[in-house]
């Protein structure tokens, strides 16, 4: 019966998947300018500053590259200078405070603009450097930290433009970002069986939700490493449980005649990410007891 299980959710895993939807039209991506060519030097040297300029005068315009199409401004800019400011603290304790609730508010922004999907998943990216560096050394509250795992769950249950690569504009991997935050949140020692419990329904809201989009760019591996890191800490088997139960539901539900791209997907994407799952903690030399409990969890659901 395993052998067999195991041979479904391989043939599951590695089936074709439909293309990820693209905007029809897109803007040309903006030209080099000064602004630019100040930030590769400052980027060439590091992102270490001349001594005229402050880190925290340069904070504002760095979110707004967040949200560029542009690739240079967003991943080599953008993200890799806030993640260095952060992780080195180059940033004061208050300056990360106001960073993570603009980064909350931009996970809460508008679904309506072409390509915003970069400004909101890469918040999410960046906050997960935040999260790591309380995790290392405490700065927020629990009420901040609460604030951003409720964010992160309502963001995975609306986010509407889920590709992974796009082509000239690079990566937008709303999933894999958000569970990457997800992952480090899980991390904190504050958090309760009951708030790891939420980011375990947070990755559900990307895997069965009936978006249509499968999840084709590795996003199965992130998330995985989300709910494995939220079991390892502790989450109540009941919980498990019941999630499995959420995960399992679109594989069960009969295909209708007429093509359902959401059922499809959402069956798809439960399907990878189980598969996943089960590889993972199953070869595992020496799990932990939160492992094991999850692996056995799978284990019964799959002979269910």
């Amino acid at each position: 019966m395993r052998t067999l299980l195991l041979i479904i959710l391989v043939a599951c895993a590695h089936a074709q998947p439909r293309p990820c939807p693209v905007p029809a039209v897109a803007a040309a991506l903006p030209a080099e300018d000064a602004a630019l060519r100040r930030w590769k030097a400052i980027m060439a040297n590091d992102f270490r500053l001349p001594a005229e300029m402050q880190p925290s005068a340069l904070v504002p315009e760095l979110v707004g590259y967040l949200a560029s199409p542009d690739p240079v401004r967003r991943d080599r800019v953008a993200y890799d200078a806030l993640d260095q400011w952060i992780r080195n603290k180059v940033l004061s304790d208050a300056e990360v405070h106001a960073l993570a609730q603009r980064l909350v508010a931009n996970l809460r922004g508008s679904l309506d603009a072409l390509d915003g999907v970069f400004g909101r998943s890469f918040s999410a990216l960046v906050l997960a450097s935040i999260v790591a560096r309380d995790v290392a050394a405490p700065l927020l509250s629990d009420t901040e930290r609460r604030a951003i795992l409720s964010a992160a769950r309502e963001y995975a249950y609306r986010e509407t433009d889920l590709r992974g690569y796009t082509g000239a504009r690079g990566w937008a991997h709303a999933a894999a970002h958000t569970a990457d935050l997800l992952a480090q949140l899980a991390e904190l020692p504050s958090l309760t069986d009951d708030d790891r419990a939420i980011v375990l329904e947070a990755v559900a809201g990307f895997v069965i939700r009936r978006h249509g989009t499968v999840l084709r760019d590795g996003e199965d591996d992130r998330l995985a490493a989300a709910v494995i890191t939220a079991a390892r800490r502790g989450v109540a088997r009941p919980a498990l449980v019941a999630w499995l139960g959420v995960l399992k539901a679109p594989i069960a539900e009969p295909f209708t005649p007429t093509f359902d791209a959401g059922h499809f997907a959402a069956a798809r994407n439960a399907r990878n990410l189980l598969f996943t799952l089960f590889v993972q903690l199953s070869l595992m030399p020496s799990p932990s007891d939160g492992e094991r409990r999850l692996l056995d969890a799978i284990r019964a659901m799959l002979a269910g």
